[in-house]
């Protein structure tokens, strides 16, 4: 897990402990549209594996869901963060339109 902890650091995420669940999430927040992100795995869990699915949901600053994304992998949310600006308005945009891959 460290290798992926500071992949995540990389790309401007934090991290933070969560108690009630006893995992760590990674997260990014987008102060322009009030809200933030959190990085799971596709079983709500602190994300391991560069491979496995990661699941991203966004939450308004006042931590109301507001909507939730699975991406392929650990690999697709690098390459959305090497396209758009981390914490930009069109980074968040892009992670909420992101679509799956057809197999």
């Amino acid at each position: 897990m460290a290798g992926l902890e500071h992949e995540f650091e990389l790309l401007g995420c934090w991290e933070s402990a969560t108690e009630e669940e006893n995992i760590v999430v990674y997260g990014m927040d987008f102060e322009d549209a009030e809200a933030f992100v959190v990085f799971t795995d596709d079983a709500g869990k602190t994300p391991a594996e560069a491979e496995a699915p990661l699941v991203a949901a966004c939450y308004s600053d006042d931590d109301c869901f507001k909507w939730g994304k699975e991406l392929e992998s650990f690999a697709a949310w690098q390459q959305l963060c090497t396209q758009y600006q981390p914490g930009s308005a069109a980074l968040l945009a892009a992670l909420e339109t992101y679509e799956l891959p057809k197999k």
